[in-house]
């Protein structure tokens, strides 16, 4: 299971471009020295060629996934309730065993996968600080883009 910000940093810069962002910040973290000044320039000089309806959509992407991410977080002490409530009316209406036992088990697993979706969405470090400086790279061409000012990274 990947989280919501891994999804759209492989589809859009791609699963190597992802796996190596990820490893610069988990090398980075063992040694208390983060460089993401490298990884917004390497992010910027991929997309500075790209035209501003390219990067609107992208901003536009990047915020649908953000979005996304905060409802399955907002989300998840409903399914809580609502699995707590599940549970509770089957054993309160006494139906059949196996029928009872069946329900809770598919309502469990079902409990479980939105569990997994909330730690994996809620406790994503990495992805995060990939995302903050993608989201950074997309507004600053928009913004330079948008002034006529061409590029801000220096080659």
């Amino acid at each position: 299971m990947t989280s919501e910000f891994q999804k759209l940093i492989c589809r859009e810069l791609g699963n190597n471009n992802y796996n190596r962002y990820a490893d610069l910040i988990r090398d980075g973290m063992k040694e208390k020295r983060v460089d993401l000044k490298m990884i917004f320039r390497d992010i910027y000089r991929m997309l500075e060629e790209k035209d501003v309806k390219d990067i609107a959509g992208r901003h536009d992407r990047l915020n649908d996934s953000l979005m996304a991410a905060f409802r399955i977080s907002r989300m998840y002490l409903f399914s809580l309730l609502f699995y707590a409530a599940a549970i509770i009316l089957l054993l309160v209406l006494q139906l059949n065993p196996l029928l009872t036992g069946i329900a809770i088990g598919g309502a469990t697993l079902a409990f479980v996968w939105k569990t997994c979706e909330y730690i994996v969405n809620k406790y994503c470090y990495i992805d995060a600080q990939i995302v903050l400086i993608y989201k950074a790279v997309l507004e600053r061409l928009i913004l330079y883009k948008g002034t006529g000012k061409g590029s801000f990274v220096q080659k």
